[in-house]
């Protein structure tokens, strides 16, 4: 593995990382406070911290050049990764592990590969039908309970699959006019879009409560990492190793979301969910899977 390949899969590994940690900061503060007022002090962070990272490097100078073609891809992913945003906070508030929504979340290859073979008329491969298969029985085994899979059925699981379909929506536009999109201008965007609905809807019937010292440091800190981080650190591996290898490595997250949740909020996933989270990360490597090729890019 060279430099750009090494460098790549640790920016990669960071991404994956950052998202853990944003979903445990986030889990932190839902458990205190209203997804209204949580959403309206997130996405405002957000949009700080991402207005500070595109004006210092810059990034508004991609902007320009088809300004209203790239504004217009910028909306439309934005939009559908904003509800999608919104829903996986809903059920990361509705269920009591956080890595246990990300586990699900793992259901997004299969819907990006199934769009891309459906919309992109992009070719699939043997592995990717066995992966699609096991990364659904995984999602079905992690949302088991006694006496049968009517848990199937949970608020909580039917708004993080919802999520994945929206983010995978989103990777398919990104995919098809991707020589348009800025990421920095989308991930704005996105926060802006995301802070004005939710200060909106908190100002027309959202209940505030006392914010502490401990709640504003974990809003702080997870919304420079999921607004932020997270897009940075993904893209900047995609510059440098193959889709696939990072999506494969970000995957990890529920890994990390885990370890972090047991250590600093006591919860740990079941058993099933347990053969259910390893059924999708063996689902995922399976879906992104390429053999190794010399003229592989």
């Amino acid at each position: 593995m060279n430099r750009q390949q090494t460098n790549g899969s640790l920016y990669a590994l960071g991404a994956s990382l950052a998202l853990a940690a944003s979903f445990v900061f986030s889990k932190s503060v839902l458990n205190h406070l209203s997804m209204l007022q949580f959403g309206m002090l997130w996405f405002s962070m957000g949009v700080v911290w991402n207005s500070i990272w595109f004006f210092l490097r810059g990034d508004y100078r991609n902007v320009r050049g088809e300004t209203k073609a790239k504004t217009g891809v910028a909306v439309v992913i934005a939009v559908l990764e904003g509800a999608a945003t919104g829903l996986f906070y809903l059920a990361i508030k509705a269920m009591e592990n956080p890595a246990v929504v990300s586990f699900i979340g793992n259901i997004g290859p299969v819907f990006v590969t199934l769009m891309g073979i459906l919309l992109l008329k992009e070719r699939f491969r043997t592995s990717q039908v066995f992966g699609i298969i096991i990364t659904i029985m995984g999602v079905f085994v992690i949302n088991y309970r006694e006496g049968g899979f009517a848990g199937f059925i949970d608020p909580g699981s039917v708004y993080v699959i919802t999520a994945a379909f929206l983010f995978s929506l989103a990777t398919i536009v990104g995919r098809r006019w991707h020589r348009l999109l800025v990421p920095g201008y989308m991930s704005l965007i996105r926060s802006f879009l995301l802070a004005a609905l939710m200060i909106t809807l908190f100002l027309k019937g959202g209940d505030a409560v006392p914010v502490s010292l401990n709640l504003w440091k974990d809003l702080a800190l997870g919304s420079l990492l999921e607004t932020l981080i997270v897009i940075v650190f993904a893209y900047q591996a995609l510059k440098m190793i193959e889709a696939t290898k990072t999506s494969l490595i970000i995957s990890t997250k529920g890994v990390w979301t885990l370890i972090l949740a047991w250590l600093f909020l006591g919860v740990f996933p079941t058993g099933a969910q347990l053969v259910g989270g390893l059924l999708t990360l063996v689902g995922v490597w399976l879906i992104t899977w390429t053999r190794n090729s010399p003229h592989q890019e």
